[in-house]
């Protein structure tokens, strides 16, 4: 866990570091001898940052407590010296100019904010104060990154490992095959491509999934079946890789296995008998051998066999590339690595040739995991008593068909002396802090927790961000990547807008498998995604042991649970009652950055939201019975850089919109404004507006608006609302509403109709229209019938056609009037009309002087999802 405060910690110090680089720059704003103080807290900081960096670096796998609490104290000062230096730089306002007029006016502003420069400059001499202290602590205990040690906490499953850590799986993994469940299936497709003949070369196979799936039994039963076994393999070795390796050790491992007799199956874990030792002689002094003399001697034994090696739990591409250059691609014998991990990136990497593979496990289906569950506990395939049926649904929902869980918690029950109703639904209930206390659990937990642990610094904080939304709730990628960009969770990279850098945080998630997408968009990218509830369990406790969210999640939430530091992030999925109101506070407030809540209005009392003037993101989605008046509150909020009011009844914003200088991103899908009021446009950091279907007026003045990078569901009136984007240089993303036989727009370079964009049966194109427009793109389920008459779109160069449910034959005509076209893309699901409509286009392309390329996306029509975010 001292890892995500690491990270919490050095996030929030990096962000602070540039706001007093920039305000030491403001000389003149700046009292008598808070400049030098300002400048001390600075030092201090980047003293701190530097040792921050190095914990974050190490490979400690448990600092001890002072460090933690040290680290924690580091982490709330910079919060505070952060809201500090934002409040003044907020009273600083707008440069003043030059010249008499601006020193004037610079002038008036110092007299008028002389009081609060006052309280702000007593409130940097506390921090100061606090910063020595700190300092001082960091001296006085002694602390100091400790020596760094191994953090796998795996054992390898090689005889000559070495380490002594209990390895969770070892149960499951030797277990007889009659607990086996769900895994014949996967087996036998390992099997085939272990065995495929039409393929001699050397093959890959990747097995990737989420902790505890079963990859390595998996693996391991493949390549221990008779099938493989009588397959003539003259060389086997099952090698445990983990998160932390010595290539040379690896090495060694290999050559041990491979030298032992073939006859002696794979993975011979017992050591070696009598007759093997004249095959070891061989390796008489291995122990001593350099990389060079240990990779050309496998390299020399492996070149003339068939072989089979299975490298476990591979973490990243290095271990990956260590390994390899000594396993040699003896054609034609028919030679096969398997490779287990969790990130998809490594299994890529693996398997680059067409001829390696790449299997995704699945979790157990539901029978299959009540199967397993019931024989770990009761010893046979069904529950003998019928009141225990309905809560081990509810067990088994939360184990989400991962067989490590299923074994672990099912062991845990087997264990208990009472098998009731009742005792089952506690220990349900408790789950969380059982995951905590219980040692029948603590394997799985490290199981689950390595993924976690594993991430790059940068990337808990963002991970535990996810505790903030309940259990089963699903979350929208680009809601997220924006609101960790308000948090200040990502860092900015050369090249990169700081938005491809959250999605690039996103991505590093998908690939290693600790997230479950739920909707994958037409492009190919995750729309929406779930935590398994196991691993929520955890990013839950880890969120309240170290105060980074404040929790009213029902059950996660208790009284005797109340933080005793400043809240920083309020999440709210519950009805406030009397007893819990105490969040609500003035007190509590004052403090909070990001509050996110859903439940009804009048348990919110917005009067309170005065003292919120940190905060920096607000999502009220699905906040029922929100009110008009309640949202003038909410236009004070300086700092506000995200605000959702998604799902809300609101019909209006409030015309003082505009006062929320920062705000980043404005979200009102799925509400009734039909209106976006004037002052919207005064919003220069905006860079996200989202409007509903209702496709809402927006206001002249929409060119001002220079931040603007997605512009989503609104509607144009007038053909100078279409020149004025024009102006926006950093949009990547319209969808408007405008009339298209009207809006000619001379200069558009680029048009995307989107799916409700278009309601229309018929569309014909007139001659004259869109005379620049290079590309056209055309999302739409109700147009059967799509003509380019002749002197249209005289430029376009490429034209996509998406159609997600093809029920019906669509005609496109007239592709041979686009005198540019290089290109035409046709999407949609396979069916016979589908490819009617391709087989056309192909045929008109043919013989189009300019022969364009035809490219076609197809899929199968269940699976297409009609998400538009």
């Amino acid at each position: 866990m001292e890892l995500a405060v690491v990270s919490a910690a050095k996030g929030a110090v990096n962000t602070l570091l540039g706001k007093l680089a920039s305000l030491l720059t403001q000389e003149a704003a700046l009292l008598t001898g808070v400049r030098d103080e300002i400048q001390y807290i600075k030092d201090e900081l980047e003293s701190m940052n530097g040792f921050l960096s190095e914990l974050s670096e190490s490979d400690v796998p448990d600092h001890d407590k002072q460090v933690k609490i040290w680290m924690k104290q580091v982490r709330e000062m910079a919060y505070d010296a952060e809201d500090c230096i934002d409040d003044f730089m907020h009273h600083l306002g707008k440069p003043c100019g030059h010249g008499l007029k601006g020193m004037l006016r610079r002038g008036s502003r110092l007299m008028s904010t002389l009081q609060t420069r006052h309280r702000i400059a007593a409130e940097i001499q506390s921090l100061k104060a606090r910063a020595l202290h700190a300092s001082e602590r960091h001296s006085r205990y002694g602390l100091a990154v400790g020596v760094a040690t191994n953090r796998s906490t795996i054992t390898t499953l090689a005889p000559s490992s070495g380490y002594s850590n209990f390895d969770p799986r070892l149960p499951f993994l030797f277990a007889d095959n009659s607990q086996h469940v769900g895994i014949k299936k996967p087996v036998k497709e390992i099997v085939k491509l272990l065995k495929d003949k039409s393929v001699p070369q050397l093959r890959v196979i990747s097995i990737v999934g989420f902790g505890g799936l079963g990859k390595t039994t998996l693996a391991r039963r493949a390549c221990q079946s008779r099938r493989v076994k009588s397959a003539h393999f003259k060389c086997q070795a099952f090698i445990a890789v983990s998160q932390t390796f010595e290539t040379k050790n690896l090495l060694m491992e290999i050559l041990r296995q491979v030298t032992k007799p073939a006859e002696k199956g794979l993975m011979e874990i017992t050591g070696a008998e009598q007759h093997t030792r004249v095959v070891h002689s061989d390796l008489d002094g291995i122990e001593t051998w350099g990389l060079k003399q240990l990779g050309s001697k496998l390299k020399e034994h492996l070149q003339d066999k068939r072989y089979v090696i299975v490298l476990d739990d591979i973490w990243n591409i290095s271990a990956w590339e260590s390994i390899k250059f000594a396993l040699p691609d003896n054609s034609n014998n028919g030679s096969r690595i398997v490779v287990t991990t969790r990130i998809e990136g490594v299994a890529h990497t693996c398997c680059y040739r067409d001829h390696d593979h790449i299997y995704k496990i699945q979790p157990l289906s539901v029978n299959e995991s009540r199967k397993l569950f019931f024989k770990r506990v009761f010893g046979s395939d069904s529950c003998p008593d019928e009141e225990l049926k309905e809560v081990s649904d509810d067990i088994l929902k939360k184990c989400g068909g991962l067989p490590l869980a299923i074994v672990s918690i099912g062991g845990l029950l087997a264990s208990k002396p009472y098998r009731t109703k009742q005792e089952w639904k506690k220990m349900y209930d408790r789950l969380g802090s059982e995951l905590e206390t219980s040692p029948t659990l603590e394997g799985m937990k490290k199981i689950l927790t390595l993924s976690y642990n594993d991430l790059p610094y940068h990337l808990k904080a963002c991970f535990l961000y996810l505790s903030i939304f309940p259990k089963d709730y699903e979350i929208e990628r680009t809601m997220l990547q924006r609101r960790w960009v308000a948090e200040g969770f990502v860092s900015g990279r050369r090249g990169w807008s700081i938005e491809d850098v959250a999605e690039s945080y996103f991505n590093e998630f998908i690939s290693r498998s600790i997230i479950q997408p739920m909707c994958i968009g037409l492009s190919g990218k995750v729309r929406s995604f779930k935590i398994h509830d196991l691993m929520l369990e955890i990013i839950f406790s880890k969120s309240i042991e170290e105060n980074f969210v404040c929790l009213l999640h029902g059950e996660h939430y208790a009284m005797d649970n109340v933080p005793q530091d400043k809240v920083r992030r309020l999440s709210i999925h519950s009805r406030l009652s009397r007893e819990n109101a105490w969040v609500m506070t003035t007190a509590s407030l004052s403090h909070v950055r990001s509050l996110t809540f859903s439940g009804s209005a009048e348990s919110l009392s917005f009067a309170s939201l005065d003292p919120l003037r940190v905060l920096r993101v607000l999502d009220l989605t699905s906040c029922w019975g929100l009110q008009q008046n309640q949202l003038k509150s909410i236009c004070k909020l300086f700092q506000l850089k995200y605000l959702s009011l998604q799902k809300t009844y609101i019909s209006m914003l409030p015309k003082e919109i505009g006062k929320l200088p920062n705000l980043e991103t404005l979200d009102t899908r799925e509400t009734y404004i039909s209106k976006l009021p004037t002052g919207v446009v005064k919003l220069q950091h905006l860079k996200h507006l989202l409007c509903d279907f209702h496709n809402p007026l927006i206001p002249r003045g929409v060119g001002k608006m220079q931040a603007l990078q997605k512009l989503y569901n609104v509607q144009l009136t007038s053909s100078t609302a279409v020149q004025e984007l024009g102006e926006l240089t950093q949009l990547r993303k319209l969808c408007i509403k405008i009339n298209i036989k009207e809006g000619r727009a001379p200069n558009l370079l680029s048009l995307s109709l989107g799916r409700r964009s278009l309601t229309q049966k018929v569309l014909s194109l007139e001659p004259n229209g869109f005379p620049n427009l290079k590309f056209l793109e055309v999302e739409n389920d109700d147009i059967s019938f799509l003509e380019f008459k002749e002197g249209t779109m005289p430029k376009l160069e490429e034209f996509s056609w998406i159609r997600p449910l093809q029920r019906e034959i669509t005609q496109i005509c007239g592709i041979e009037h686009l005198l540019k076209i290089k290109e035409i893309e046709l999407t949609g699901a396979k069916t016979a009309s589908f490819q009617t409509m391709v087989d056309v286009v192909k045929a008109v392309a043919k013989s189009h002087p300019n022969h364009p390329r035809v490219k076609l996306v197809a899929w199968d029509e269940a699976s297409v999802s009609n998400s538009d975010q």
